[in-house]
Order: structure tokens, then sequence, then C-alpha cells
């Protein structure tokens, strides 16, 4: 009956109704778009991440990583065999390639700048990371042995373009240095603003020759098949990662959570962020709840005095009140969700370009492309359950003073 009642009471005053439950909707609206977009970005730059630098497990030596910023080619990576085999029969991998990095200088003519170098196998690389995809001209071709790719960026600096020569100089593996002529064969125009402006790759085809590398590989890339939802695919790390580590005690096997966790750290941050905004958004609900169902009490007095003389206890009158609340909260959580849902179907479908909308500068934020929404099951149940509760909480206040009004001043009440 008290339902009853509540439904018909808030049916009575449509517009104060409309007005309270559109306030939480747009809030509830706004969030849902706001979270969506986040862990899009969030996902589109772990994506990238991984597709051109970290990979989704990368192997190297503690001996390595003791000097990794200089990237020395001494302490490589020796059992590579096993660790394929071992990776072999596993269904989640969709590949595993070697990597090489050096420094080195790039010289055309009086101009020289300093370079970051990675070696790779072309054959392999792809299943790991997408970079052929982000090039400029073409890969690598048969003769790769005399061929280089350049951040396009490092290109424009020096004047350099696909079918150019240009001079690297670098130290090899026996700490001796060594300077040869490469033709360029593409330019690389990424999301990771350091492969623009100061990385370039060489094949191991080269580097046999000009680094007297011998094939070594100081990391392996581990690549994984992409899952739709993240949390499946760092459950996929995890457990690879522990394996590898397992068995190969003397590697050092990194996921791409350590290697990303301060971009991740950053992201949790930003979904505080987003927590305090939907607080924000429904503390003013809750004061528009709050108005609504005190003024609806003292427009009724002389009704509660009725209902009270025909029995209806003070707490019965104070869950009427909070029902009506609780009811306002609850018309506005479910137009909020429709919208939300409504919203988040376009952005996973259609996504939005973020370089069209942001240009190619971004900041050093590693977007690229169409940014796609991410479905979050967990935040609409959240949200929908927390701003059914703060709706029934601001109905609280004047449902008590509802109760325990007096029966004879609530009958001679003007």
């Amino acid at each position: 009956m008290l339902w009853k009642i509540a439904l018909r009471n808030i049916m009575r005053h449509k517009r104060r109704t409309i007005f309270s439950g559109i306030t939480i909707a747009f809030g509830m609206f706004f969030y849902i778009f706001i979270d969506s977009v986040m862990a899009g970005l969030d996902r589109g730059a772990i994506d990238n991440m991984i597709e051109l630098s970290t990979a989704a497990i990368k192997i190297q030596t503690p001996r390595y990583l003791e000097d990794q910023k200089a990237l020395p080619l001494k302490h490589g990576v020796e059992n590579g065999d096993a660790v394929r085999r071992s990776l072999a029969s596993e269904k989640r991998v969709r590949g595993i390639t070697p990597r090489a990095g050096f420094l080195g200088q790039l010289s055309i003519y009086t101009e020289t700048t300093p370079v970051m170098g990675t070696v790779i196998d072309p054959r392999t690389d792809s299943t790991v990371f997408s970079l052929h995809d982000y090039v400029e001209g073409s890969y690598f071709s048969d003769r790769s042995d005399r061929e280089i790719l350049i951040g396009n960026r490092l290109a424009r600096e020096l004047g350099l373009k696909t079918g150019d020569w240009v001079t690297l100089y670098a130290l090899t593996r026996y700490d001796s240095r060594n300077a040869d002529d490469f033709r360029v064969a593409g330019l690389i125009n990424s999301t990771d603003p350091v492969q623009n402006n100061a990385v370039v790759y060489i094949t191991y085809q080269a580097a046999n020759g000009f680094l007297d590398l011998e094939d070594l590989a100081t990391e392996l890339d581990v690549g994984l098949h992409r899952r739709t939802n993240l949390g499946d695919f760092k459950n996929d790390v995890s457990m690879i990662q522990q394996r590898l580590q397992a068995q190969f005690p003397d590697l050092r096997i990194q996921s791409f959570m350590e290697l990303a966790a301060s971009f991740l750290e950053i992201a949790k941050t930003k979904r505080a962020f987003g927590a305090v905004f939907l607080l924000v958004v429904m503390l003013i609900a809750s004061i528009g709840i709050f108005n609504t169902v005190l003024m609806s009490v003292y427009e009724r007095i002389r009704e509660v005095g009725v209902m009270r003389a025909f029995g209806f206890t003070a707490g019965e009158m104070t869950r009427l009140f909070m029902l009506e609340g609780l009811m306002t909260g609850m018309f506005g959580a479910v137009m909020g969700i429709a919208l939300g849902v409504a919203g988040n179907i376009v952005l996973v479908t259609y996504g939005y370009p973020v370089d069209k909308i942001m240009g190619d500068d971004m900041g050093g934020f590693p977007v690229w492309g169409t940014i796609y929404g991410e479905w979050n099951i967990a935040t609409y149940v959240t949200i929908f359950v927390l701003c059914v509760l703060i709706a029934t909480l601001a109905g609280l206040i004047p449902a008590r003073k509802a109760g325990k009004m007096e029966i004879t001043q609530t009958l001679r009440f003007v």
C-alpha cells in the first residue's frame, strides 16, 4: 500500500519529479560517457605501447637491465630457442621476436644527431609489433642489409626523404666504432613521439655486419592475442609471465604492467577524479530530491494528519516519504542508464577520431587515430545503486519530519 501511495504522490507532482530525475540522469550520463572515454583512451594508449615498444612480455637478462640506459650489446638472451620451444604450444601467444637496441648517430653532410637504434627481424617482428603499419614508404626489402627506417620528424629535421642515403655511426658489440651508409626505406609516423623524433631501425641482416651482432638479441618480445576485456588480457599475461619466470629463473621476465607502471598509475588517478565528479553531481541531485520531498511534506501536512488519523504510524509515514525519494532516484537512474548505454553504443561502435580533434601534437600522449569506448558493467551497476541510495537518503530528513508531526497540529495546519 505504501508503494502505491508513494507512486501516486510522485505522479501528482510530475514537474518536480521529472526535474529531479533529469538532474540524476544527466549526471549519470556524463559520468558513463567520461568513464567510457577515459577507459578507451587508456586502452588505446596501452594497446599502442604494447604494439610499438613494450610488447605484452619482454625477456631480458639481469646483467643487461643493470646497464640498460646504455643499451649494451654484450648481454644477450642466449637461450632464446628454449624460450621459443616453451611458448610454441601456447595458444594465447601470437608471436615472439628478437630485438637489440644500440646508441648511434645519424650524419648528413655537416649535421649530426644522436639516435636510439633498434635491430629487428622483419620476418617475426610483425607477429608481435605493428611497426609496419606506421611506415610511410616501404618496410624493408630483400636488400635490407643497407636499409634503414627513420622517424618522420627526425627525417624532417635532417631534410631526409625516402630513397635518400644517410650515414649511421655506432659502437659495435666489441666496442669498436663503425660507420656505414644506409638508404632510407621508409619514415615512421607512429603514436610514440620518441619513435618519430629519435629512433632508427635496421635489420639483423644489416646489423650482423655493421655491429658484429652475430644474431644476438638483447631482448625477446612476446605478443599475445588481444582480449576484449583488459582484465582478461592482464590475466593471460600474468599467467605466461609466471610460467616463464619459473622455467627460466636466470632471465628477467617483465610484463607490460611493470613496464608501463607509471602510466597505469596515472590511469587510476584519472578514475579517482571521475569518481569525485560523480559524487559532486550526485550531491547536487540529492539537494534537489531533498527539496522535492521537503516541499511535498509541507504541501501535504493536512494529508499527513488525515493518514495518521486513519491509523498510519509515524514509522509508516517516514517510510512513505523515503519511498518517494527512492522512486525519484530510480526514475532518474533508469533514465541515466538508458542515456549512458545509448551514448556508449556510439562510442564503442564508431569511436571518435582523436588525432582529427586534437591535431598531430598529442603532447606526448600515446594515442592515435580513432579511440573507441569501453563497456564497464561494474560502473553501470555501481552508479545505479549509488544514485538510488543517495536519492533515498536525501528524503530521510524530510521523511522523519513528516513522521514526527502531531496529528492535532497537522489537521489545524493551513
